[in-house]
C-alpha cells in the first residue's frame, strides 16, 4: 500500500477548504471557536436528563392517583390547558420578559421554575405539586425556553452554527436521552418517584450553574461577533438584543471611529423595535461625511418627526455632497411647505444640488414636481458636459421609480465612460427588464464591464437568468455574459450554464467552464450533476477526436500552417475544458494538479498522472480519459488526396470558428482578400517579435487589427531620447535608424518592429528613432494593446508568463553564477510585500474567528498585484479565499512542484530553503507564492511550516475572475514584473 501511495504522488497536493476547516477543527476543536458551547451542552444535558426523569416521575404518581376513564380525562385537559397557557406566554410574555431582562436571565427561568416545583415534589409528594412541574415545562419549557435556546446559538458564525447546534442535538441532547434510558432501568427498582426527586434537583443545580456560567463565554462570543464589521445576522429578524451588545452597539454608534459607527447605525437600523431616532441628531454631526450622508438616507426612507429643521440647516452645510443629501430627505416627507424651497434649488450653481432637487421633485411631489423638474432635466439630458449627463444618470438611481426608465436608455448609449458608469449604476438600482438590452453590449466595453456584470447580476438569480439566457444563442458572442453568472453565485445560474454548454461555440464554452469552475464553490454539489457534466465530457471528448482526426495530413499540403496551428490549439483547449469539467465532480484540487502534471511535467509526473485519473474516473468516462491521456498528436504530414483535405476542410468550417473560416478561405484563395493578405502580414511581423511569438493567429489578427498606419517623412523623429512614446512601430515602408547621442546603433527596415517595451510599461526611451527615407509605420499605441489584453485574457496571461520567466531566468543565473545575493522580494517564491503599518497593528487584536475577513483583508492588500483593487473586490476576494492549517515540519510546497496558489500566513511562521540553505523566514502578515498566480511555473523553492501555521490560500483562477474586470490591476500585475526584471538587470 505504501507503494502504490508513492506512484501517485504528483505533488503535495493543495489543501481544499473542506480540509482546511476539518483540519483546523480538529486542532483547535469546536469549543474554541464557540466559546460558550461546553456551558451550553453541560446545561443542555443536565436539563434533558431531569426533563426524563421529571416525566417519569408524572407518570408514576399520576398512575397512583387515577385509573382508565379518570386518566384519560386528565390527561386530555392538562395538555389542553398547558397548551392554551403556552399559547398566552408566548405572544404576551416570552418576548417581554426577553426584551426586558436579556437573553442570560431569561435563559434561568426555566431551570429555576422546575427546581422550584421538585423542591415542592420532594417537600409534598402530591398530584397537584408534580402537575406544577410538568405543566411548566409545557407552558414555560415550549415557550421563553425553547426562544432562549436559538438565541443563545446567534453570535456564533454561520460556518461553525451549524456544526454546534450538530454537536449539541446528536451528540448533547441524545446522548443525555441515552444516559437516562440508562438510569432509569437500573434506578427505577430501587427508588420511588419522590426520591428521584433529589437526582432531578442536582440534576437542575448542575443546569443552573453551567447558565450562570455560559453569561460570561455568551457575552464575550456575541461582541467579538459585533465588533468584527463583516458580521451579519444571516437574515435572522430580531426584536431584542443582549444589553451588553447593545451598549456596544451604542458606543460604536455615538464614537468616533468611521467603520464601527457605520456597522452600528446600519445593525441599529434594520434591528426590529429599536428605536434610532433619538440618535439621529447626534449622527448628522458625526465628523465621518459616510455617517451623515447613511444617516440622512435613514432619515430619508424612514421619516421621523421633528427632523425638518435639522434638514433645512444642513442644506447650507460646506459639503455640497451633505447638502444634496439633506435636500433629498427633506423631499422625501413630501410637505408642500417645503415645494418651493426644493424648486428654488433647481436653479443652484451647484449640480449634485440641482439633480437632487429634481430627484426630489419627481420621486416625491407627483405630477406637480415633475411638472417643475422636467424643464431643467431635459437640457441636462441633452447637455455637451460630461459632469452633466453623467449626474443626470446617477439621478434616475436616486430616483428609483421602475417605470421612469426610458430617459436612462440613450445615457446607456453614451460615449463617456463617465456616463456610462452611472447610468449602468442607475440600471441596477431600477431593475427594469427593459434596460437589460441596453447594458449587455456594455459588457464588451472594458472600462465599464465591471459594471456591467453587477447590474446584470442584480436581482432574483431565477428572473436574471431567464432574462439573459436569449445573448447566449447571438451569433455573435458575448464572451463576458458567463461572468454575470459567476457573479451570481447561485445554483441557478449553475444549471443555466450547464445546460447551455453543449449548443455554444468553442469560445463561449472556454468562458463557460472558468465560471462554472468558479460558481462550484457557491452551488451544494451533488450527485444530480455527475451525469449531466460526464456527457458534456463526452461531447468534448468527441470534439477532441473529431479535430485530431481532422487535423491529419493538413501540414502535407503548402498553405496550410496557419490553419494546423489553429486547429491544434482548438485540441488544447478541449483538454483544458474537459479537466475543468472533470473538477465539477471530482476534488478540483485534484485535477488541477493532475492537469498540469500531465500536460506540463516530466515522464514520472505524467505516469503518476494517469494512474491517479485511471483510480478516480469510473465507468464508460474512465475508458475516455485513459484514452485521451495515451494519445498522441495527429499525424499531420500523412499523404491526403485533395477530395480528402476539401472533406476535412469543410467539417472545420462547421464548428463556427470565423477566424479559423477566414484562414480556410485564404488558403483556398489568397488573392481574394487584399484586406486578408494586408491582415496576414502583420501577423507574419507580430510573430516574428519574440514577445509575440507563442501568441496564436487568432491573438495576433486582433492585435493586428488594432495597428494604425502612420507615414513620417524623411529626416523626422518617430520619437527622440527621453520622450515617452508608448508605442510600438512595425515598419511596413522605408528604413528607420536608431540613433544614440548622434550614434547609429541600428536600423530598421520593412518587417522588422521596435519600441515594444513601450506596450506594456511607460518609460522614456533611451535612444532616437530617425526616418531616413519616407516611411510607412504600423503602430500600436499602450492603451490599445491594454484594452486587447483586458478583453482576451489569454494574451494577458501570455504576456505576464513570458515576463515571469525572464524574471525566472535572471533569478537563476543570479543565483547560480553568485552575482548578487539574493532578497526576499527577488525569489519568486517569497514575494514579501512591505507591512502596512495599520495592518500590522491591527493583525494582532483581531478574533481568531475562521471566517473573519478583516484578516484577510490586511493581509491581501499587502500583495503588490492587488494594489490597485478597489474595497469592495479585494473583500470580494478575501471572501473566495480559504485557510488551511499545517502543523510544524509539514511540507506547504516542494521545489520543482506544480503552482498555481498564493499564500498569506494568518498564524505561525514558515522557512524558505533550498536543498539545506535557509533562504528566508516568514511570520504573520508576510505572503509567498505571489508568481505562482501569474505563470504556474513550477516552484523554485521549498515551504515548510516552522510551527503550527494557519495561511491564506488564494489560487490563480481566482485571482483572474477579479482582475480582469478592472484593467488597472491587469496593467498592476504587469507593470510589477516588468519593474522587478528592469531592477534586477540594472
Amino acid at each position: 500500500m505504501a507503494r502504490k501511495k508513492q506512484r501517485f504522488s504528483l505533488q503535495r497536493p493543495v489543501k481544499n477548504a473542506a480540509t482546511s476547516s476539518s483540519g483546523k477543527a480538529k486542532s483547535k476543536g469546536l469549543f474554541q471557536y464557540v466559546p460558550h458551547l461546553k456551558h451550553v451542552a453541560i446545561m443542555l444535558a443536565a436539563m434533558t436528563l431531569a426533563l426524563t426523569l421529571i416525566d417519569y416521575q408524572f407518570k408514576v404518581i399520576l398512575k397512583d392517583e387515577l385509573q382508565n376513564d379518570a386518566l384519560a380525562g386528565f390527561m386530555g385537559t392538562f395538555y389542553g390547558v398547558t397548551g392554551l397557557l403556552a399559547l398566552a406566554v408566548q405572544f404576551f410574555v416570552a418576548g417581554k420578559v426577553l426584551t426586558k431582562f436579556g437573553v442570560m436571565t431569561a435563559l434561568l427561568v426555566f431551570p429555576v421554575v422546575l427546581l422550584a416545583g421538585s423542591i415542592g415534589v420532594l417537600a409534598l409528594p402530591v398530584l397537584a405539586m408534580v402537575v406544577l412541574v410538568k405543566g411548566s415545562d409545557k407552558v414555560v419549557g415550549d415557550t421563553i425556553n425553547s426562544s432562549v435556546n436559538q438565541l443563545i446559538m446567534l453570535p456564533v458564525p454561520p460556518k461553525w452554527r451549524s456544526q454546534a447546534k450538530g454537536f449539541l442535538d446528536g451528540t448533547a441532547r441524545n446522548g443525555a436521552k441515552g444516559a437516562a434510558a440508562i438510569a432509569l432501568i437500573f434506578l427505577s427498582p430501587q427508588l420511588t418517584a419522590q426520591q428521584l426527586g433529589y437526582i432531578i434537583v442536582g440534576l437542575l443545580v448542575i443546569s443552573i450553574g453551567s447558565a450562570i456560567m455560559l453569561r460570561g463565554a455568551y457575552v464575550e462570543t456575541l461582541i467579538s461577533t459585533l465588533e468584527s464589521s463583516e458580521r451579519r445576522f444571516d437574515g435572522m429578524e430580531l426584536d431584542f438584543i443582549h444589553p451588553a451588545s447593545m451598549k456596544l452597539l451604542l458606543s460604536a454608534l455615538t464614537g468616533a471611529d468611521q467603520r464601527q459607527a457605520l456597522y452600528a447605525l446600519c445593525t441599529l437600523h434594520e434591528l426590529e423595535g429599536f428605536d434610532l431616532e433619538p440618535y439621529l441628531p447626534g449622527l448628522l454631526h458625526h465628523r465621518a461625511q459616510e455617517v451623515v450622508i447613511s444617516t440622512l438616507d435613514i432619515i430619508a426612507s424612514t421619516k421621523p418627526a421633528n427632523m425638518e429643521n435639522e434638514l433645512y440647516a444642513l442644506m447650507d452645510h460646506g459639503d455640497t455632497d451633505i447638502s444634496a443629501h439633506a435636500l433629498m430627505a427633506l423631499a422625501a416627507y413630501g410637505n408642500e411647505r417645503h415645494l418651493e424651497l426644493i424648486t428654488g434649488q433647481l436653479e443652484s450653481k451647484h449640480l449634485a444640488m440641482k439633480t437632487a432637487a429634481i430627484a426630489g421633485l419627481i420621486k416625491y411631489y407627483g405630477i406637480e414636481g415633475m411638472f417643475r423638474a422636467v424643464s431643467v432635466l431635459k437640457p441636462l439630458l441633452d447637455s455637451r458636459y460630461v459632469a452633466e449627463r453623467a449626474a443626470v444618470a446617477e439621478l434616475f438611481g436616486l430616483i428609483g421609480i421602475r417605470e421612469f426608465h426610458k430617459p436612462l436608455i440613450p445615457l446607456l448609449q453614451d460615449d463617456s465612460p463617465q456616463v456610462l458608469h452611472q447610468a449602468i449604476r442607475s440600471a441596477g438600482q431600477l431593475r427594469a427588464p427593459e434596460l437589460i438590452p441596453y447594458v449587455v453590449p456594455l459588457l464588451q466595453r472594458g472600462e465599464v464591464r465591471k459594471d456591467a456584470i453587477e447590474t446584470l447580476a442584480s436581482g432574483k438569480p431565477e428572473q436574471a437568468v431567464a432574462l439573459l439566457e436569449p445573448y447566449f444563442h447571438q451569433e455573435q458572442p458575448l464572451l463576458h455574459l458567463p461572468k454575470v453568472f459567476e457573479r451570481m453565485a447561485a445554483a441557478p445560474a449553475f444549471d443555466k450554464l450547464l445546460s447551455l454548454y453543449g449548443g455554444s461555440c468553442i469560445e463561449m464554452r472556454n468562458a463557460m467552464t472558468e465560471s462554472l469552475v468558479r460558481l462550484q464553490r457557491h452551488v451544494h454539489a451533488n450527485h444530480k450533476y455527475n451525469s449531466i457534466v460526464e456527457g458534456l465530457i463526452i461531447l468534448e471528448l468527441n470534439l477532441y477526436w473529431g479535430l485530431g482526426k481532422h487535423t491529419e495530413g493538413l501540414l502535407s499540403v503548402s498553405g496550410y500552417e496557419e490553419i494546423t496551428e489553429l486547429v491544434i490549439q482548438h485540441r488544447k483547449e478541449t483538454v483544458r475544458r474537459i479537466f475543468h469539467l472533470l473538477s465539477l465532480i471530482h476534488d478540483a484540487a485534484t485535477i488541477r494538479a493532475v492537469y498540469a502534471n500531465w500536460s506540463g511535467g516530466d515522464a514520472r509526473k505524467q505516469a503518476n498522472a494517469m494512474e491517479l485519473i485511471d483510480q478516480l474516473v469510473r465507468g464508460q468516462l474512465r475508458l475516455h480519459m485513459v484514452k485521451l491521456m495515451n494519445d498522441g498528436d495527429p499525424r499531420l504530414r500523412v499523404a491526403r488526396t485533395a477530395e480528402q483535405i476539401a472533406g476535412q476542410l469543410r467539417w472545420l468550417e462547421t464548428l463556427g470558428d470565423r477566424w479559423l473560416n477566414r484562414l480556410i478561405a485564404y488558403a483556398a484563395d489568397r488573392l481574394a482578400s487584399d484586406g486578408l493578405q494586408a491582415l496576414m502580414k502583420q501577423i507574419d511581423i507580430l510573430r516574428s517579435y519574440s514577445l509575440f511569438q507563442k501568441l496564436s493567429s487568432r491573438d495576433l489578427s486582433i492585435l493586428a487589427e488594432k495597428l494604425e498606419i502612420f507615414e513620417v517623412s524623411a529626416g523626422e523623429y518617430i520619437f527622440r531620447e527621453t520622450d515617452e512614446v508608448n508605442m510600438l512601430f512595425l515598419v511596413a515602408e522605408g528604413r528607420v535608424g536608431i540613433y544614440h547621442e548622434g550614434v547609429r546603433l541600428a536600423e530598421r527596415q520593412p518587417g522588422e518592429a521596435f519600441g515594444q517595451l513601450g506596450l506594456l510599461v511607460h518609460h522614456n526611451h533611451t535612444a532616437d528613432a530617425l526616418a531616413e527615407t519616407n516611411t510607412v509605420l504600423w503602430r500600436l499605441d499602450s492603451e490599445t494593446f491594454y484594452e486587447v489584453m483586458f478583453d482576451r485574457s489569454d494574451i494577458a496571461i501570455e504576456m505576464m508568463r513570458q515576463l515571469s520567466a525572464r524574471l525566472r531566468k535572471v533569478l537563476a543565473r543570479q543565483h547560480t553564477t553568485g552575482q548578487h545575493t539574493i532578497s526576499e522580494s527577488q525569489i519568486p517564491e517569497l514575494q514579501t510585500a512591505t507591512a502596512i503599518e495599520s495592518g500590522s497593528d491591527m493583525l494582532g487584536v483581531v478574533t481568531e474567528e475562521d471566517d473573519s475577513l478583516l484578516r484577510r483583508i490586511l493581509i491581501l492588500r499587502k500583495v503588490e498585484i492587488f494594489a490597485y483593487l478597489a474595497e469592495d473586490d479585494i473583500v470580494r476576494l478575501a471572501q473566495m479565499v480559504d485557510e488551511v492549517r499545517y502543523e510544524a515540519g509539514e511540507d506547504i510546497c516542494l521545489e520543482g512542484d506544480y503552482g498555481d496558489t498564493l499564500y498569506g500566513i494568518i498564524e505561525g511562521s514558515v522557512t524558505v530553503h533550498v536543498g539545506g540553505a535557509t533562504l528566508a523566514s516568514l511570520g504573520e502578515g508576510d505572503c509567498f507564492g505571489e508568481m505562482a498566480i501569474i505563470d504556474s511555473a513550477p516552484r523554485s523553492a521549498n515551504c515548510t511550516a516552522a510551527t503550527a501555521t494557519v495561511l491564506l490560500q488564494l489560487q490563480r483562477d481566482q485571482v483572474f475572475s477579479l482582475c480582469f474586470q478592472n484593467i488597472d490591476v491587469l496593467r498592476s500585475m504587469i507593470r510589477l514584473l516588468e519593474e522587478r526584471l528592469k531592477g534586477m538587470a540594472a
